[in-house]
């Protein structure tokens, strides 16, 4: 079953507790000038006055998608909400974040009553609005399977399949499930196939806690019928095979044949272009061509991100203006903040000019909460 989203309160001030000791950490506890101010105090998991545009960004970069929802949508409903248009954007980007085109298109028609303007206009995965990354499709290909309430996941696997096939390669975040049946682990290891043999390439968000998990199934029916586990199997054969963990492979290929007495289907070498990390981190970047717009980030930002870093800092060394393009990325993990707050603050005490451009709203928040507008030119993404 799907894991329990935390209830907001406990949510916000578990945040903003670990909030204050990554401040005090890293000198980012002074007032924000950005965000319309407000000080440390503010940030105390007993104040009353908290901004709530700041408590949904710091849900969101929580991975509590809902009570970031719930935050926007209660204080839309309040007189200062309905009046911030800051407000209206983050939501509309949770929506677009989070695939839900239906509050997006409701929310779309309250606010062109309400400002009298156009609303944010819902990006398609197969568009982009900024020509120069049309190619590029790798920062378009980003696909979270999302189980259903009750843990199913027969329908997005279907999904996941469509929409790596329409754009042409694929990058798989697991972080959402729980547990998986094995007819699902059977038919995701044949979509799977069937998308190798296509030569689409796929990379894995999340894939060593997910391949633990089909593990712990395998387990779980040990000394059952192989019909009890051959979809767990098959599954984790597949990853290995696309994932080009041969080690891995092997080693489970021995476990098989002692439990079975069959041979595990063959290895096969599969090679995917390059300039996208194989390494279990979620944020990608690459040194672009010289029409690029800067550095690029992608995906999520999390503990595993070093890698990424270590590549901006090198990317920041021959440069005295430093242009990082968030366009591609969804979000920074609440407990990643603060290696990225460093990774940045480094730059900036080399002498360099930093410049954060194309943020979505939710990853602006967050990033005025940790103080980032002393250390960086924060530049949103144009909303209409």
């Amino acid at each position: 079953m799907a894991t329990p989203t935390p209830t907001k309160s406990a949510s916000t001030s578990a945040s903003v507790r670990q909030l204050s000791k990554v401040s005090n950490a890293t000198g980012a506890n002074a007032p924000l000038q950005s965000s319309g101010g407000f000080s440390v105090e503010q940030l105390s998991p007993d104040s009353i006055h908290f901004p709530a545009i700041y408590e949904a960004a710091i849900l969101y970069a929580a991975d509590c998608y809902e009570a970031a929802q719930e935050a926007l949508c209660d204080h839309l409903k309040t007189p200062d909400g309905k009046n911030s248009i800051r407000t209206w954007l983050m939501l509309f980007d949770l929506y677009q974040l989070t695939h839900n085109r239906t509050e997006f298109d409701a929310l779309s028609m309250l606010f062109t009553v309400k400002f009298e303007r156009s609303p944010p206009v819902w990006a398609d995965s197969a568009d982009n609005a900024d020509p120069r990354r049309k190619e590029k499709r790798e920062h378009k290909d980003f696909f979270l399977l999302n189980p259903k309430p009750d843990g199913a996941l027969l329908e997005e696997i279907d999904k996941f399949e469509i929409f790596t096939k329409h754009m042409g390669s694929c990058r798989v975040e697991f972080s959402k499930i729980n547990t998986i049946l094995v007819e699902e682990a059977e038919l995701f290891s044949i979509v799977l196939q069937r998308l190798r043999r296509a030569k689409l390439p796929i990379w894995f968000n999340q894939f060593d806690p997910f391949t633990a998990l089909l593990k712990k199934q395998i387990n779980d029916v040990t000394g059952q019928p192989l019909n009890a586990s051959q979809g767990y199997w098959s599954l984790l054969f597949e990853l290995y095979i696309l994932d080009n963990k041969l080690d891995e492979y092997e080693e489970l290929g021995l476990e098989y044949a002692v439990a079975f007495e069959m041979s595990p289907p063959a290895w096969e070498a599969v090679n995917r272009p390059t300039g996208a990390s194989d390494a279990p981190v979620n944020a990608v970047a690459t040194d672009a061509p010289k029409e690029s717009i800067g550095f690029q980030l992608k995906g999520v930002i999390n503990v595993g991100s070093k890698e990424m870093f270590q590549q901006l800092a090198i990317y920041a060394n021959t440069r005295q203006e430093v242009v990082i393009d968030m366009s591609g990325l969804m979000r920074i993990d609440f407990n990643a903040m603060g290696g990225f707050f460093e990774a940045i603050r480094a730059i900036h005490f080399s002498q360099k000019r930093v410049i954060l451009s194309n943020i979505n709203e939710l990853v602006a928040g967050i990033l005025e909460v940790f103080g980032m507008t002393k250390h960086a030119i924060l530049m949103r993404k144009k909303a209409a």
